[in-house]
């Protein structure tokens, strides 16, 4: 019970501090926790009163299984760490495990990959791994991506949330 109810306050802490980390010049917002429909959501792209960050949400052909692969040890991995997953790791990932796949700009600020690092953590089947540049933020499930100029955990969470849970099977370890 105290277990969850630090994940709760961890969570609240994580979305109230992210709501401006959409980039160096982003301010916080007071209605980070808002119930406003985002705009991943509506098509519209614009950022929301809770949120500076611009999304897109578009479905995307699921990638197909890789042969050679690996399931992550971590569920956030930083630009030094060592062992980040191959893209084959990660195809398996969103292909048999129904996991959120985050790719993250290096360019993004501290503070906005600290909110991601914490959201993450709090997560089920959500690995996060250095990406390219450009976008600062791509998120990806079997069938669906959101792309954004930085870091919305209501809009991440959303996607998550999409997913369907308990349609995986065992599969085992590959190597």
């Amino acid at each position: 019970m105290r277990q969850a109810l630090t994940r709760v306050a961890l969570a609240v802490a994580s979305l109230a501090f992210c709501a401006g980390c959409g980039g160096a010049t982003s301010a916080a917002s007071s209605s980070a926790a808002s119930s406003a429909v985002p705009p991943a959501a509506t098509g519209s792209g614009a950022g929301t009163a809770a949120s500076p960050v611009t999304c897109d949400m578009r479905p995307r052909t699921p990638p197909g299984e890789a042969t050679s692969w690996t399931h992550p040890a971590q569920s956030f991995y930083s630009p030094t760490d060592q062992d980040i997953p191959t893209r084959a790791s990660l195809d398996h990932l969103l292909v048999k495990d129904d996991a959120l796949v985050i790719e993250y700009s290096t360019r993004l600020p501290a503070a906005s990959v600290q909110a991601l690092r914490d959201w993450t953590y709090l997560q089920t089947a959500t690995v996060a791994v250095p990406g390219e540049d450009s976008p600062a933020v791509r998120a990806v499930i079997a069938s669906t991506e959101l792309v954004c100029d930085g870091v919305d955990t209501v809009q991440l969470s959303e996607l998550a949330g999409s997913r369907t849970f308990g349609q995986v099977t065992g599969h085992g370890e590959a190597g």
